[in-house]
């Protein structure tokens, strides 16, 4: 129903994905979550929050994601000022 405000947008699954798709938000925030190390893995989750039109968007994983040691890329930066080697196995 149209007013004083105009009509207010309903937000659904395909739209907040539009939105988000083409950054049509005016706040983004990204968090990466360490839930847990295990042997060979680690465990993370990794939530959105954005905001659209004064509306507070959270984009949050269903169940956290299984991601294998080796698939990162480790560096020693020593005192940080410059990398000094890449750590291998």
């Amino acid at each position: 129903m149209g007013g004083f405000l105009g009509t207010q947008e309903i937000l659904t699954r395909e739209r907040v994905k539009e939105i988000f798709r083409e950054k049509q938000y005016s706040y983004f925030e990204q968090k990466i979550t360490l839930l847990e190390v295990r042997d060979d893995s680690l465990l993370l989750r990794i939530s959105f929050l954005l905001e659209y039109k004064n509306h507070m968007i959270a984009i949050e994983e269903k169940e956290p994601i299984r991601v294998q040691f080796a698939d990162f890329k480790i560096e020693d930066w020593g005192d940080g000022v410059r990398k000094i080697a890449d750590i291998e196995s």
